[in-house]
């Protein structure tokens, strides 16, 4: 059963060229962008993300206004970057996206080998699955790029058992496991269930039907929506704007009246 997504497509914002072979100057997003995921309590608009310019040099995301942020520290000045960041709006971690040094291969069908250094791209055709069984990401640096979880589907499981693999903009109708260390999930609908074993994992603006699990440490999770998810327990894990939701009318699809109350995350040490 195929869930449509209320959340506004993320990935959407950062697409720029189609990828085609794997010419790494060509990838599916544009270069200099930086996503901040999380709402700052003080401001005024308290959205869930935004889009704005990489800054460069000492530059910052909010200059002379709150916290200064630099994803340019981590990213580089033309990175792509997806920044999360508590309800006070300091950051906690930055998600850097490649923009070169690696190949860029097109997914249709079956993804049945994994490289390192390797984005692989889901494509926008609102056409069902574009990989109809299991992915498994067994190299490391990895990143499975989709065009929104209502377009770029993967029928299975995924299963992240590698390091620093980045997952943006899909739907998974399967079960997540993520076993390794510094990966990250960004714009996802995951139907079946979560468990993150890995340690430093980030997943922000995700939407998760099933059960979540934690078990590793340093776990940041930001802006989500979870149907069974009443507590977030584990090891340091840090937490901003998660919410419960019901589907009461039963469409398989999350509304804004279906939304419920925050998300309790508890840990072993302070949070946010």
């Amino acid at each position: 059963m195929q869930r449509v997504s209320a959340l506004m497509l993320v990935g959407s914002v950062l697409v720029g060229a189609c990828a085609t072979g794997e010419d790494s100057s060509v990838l599916p997003y544009a270069a200099n962008l930086t996503t901040v995921i999380g709402a700052d309590a003080k401001a005024e608009d308290k959205e869930r993300y935004r889009v704005v310019n990489t800054p460069d040099a000492d530059g910052c995301v909010d200059e002379g206004a709150g916290e200064c942020l630099k994803p340019q520290d981590s990213c580089g000045d033309d990175g792509v970057a997806d920044m999360l960041v508590d309800a006070h709006g300091k950051p906690l971690t930055t998600l850097c996206y490649p923009t070169g040094g690696v190949a860029v291969e097109n997914i249709e069908g079956d993804l049945d080998k994994v490289g390192n250094n390797t984005v692989f791209v889901l494509d926008e055709a609102d056409d069902g699955p574009d990989v109809a069984g299991n992915v498994t990401l067994d190299g490391n640096n990895v990143t499975l790029f989709g065009h929104g979880p209502d377009v770029s589907v993967i029928a299975g499981d995924l299963h992240i058992d590698k390091n620093n693999a980045r997952v943006r903009g899909i739907r998974v109708q399967g079960d997540v496991v993520i076993d390794k260390n510094n990966p990250s999930l960004v714009d996802c609908v995951i139907e079946g269930d979560l468990t993150i074993q890995g340690n430093n994992v980030a997943l922000a603006l995700c939407e998760v039907w099933g059960n979540v699990i934690v078990k590793g440490n340093n776990a940041f999770l930001v802006e989500n929506h979870f149907a069974k998810a009443p507590e977030l327990a584990a090891h340091n894990t840090v937490c901003n704007g998660n919410v419960a939701f019901e589907d009461a009318d039963d469409d398989d699809a999350v509304s804004d009246d279906e939304l419920g109350d925050a998300i309790a995350c508890s840990s072993d040490d302070a949070s946010p």
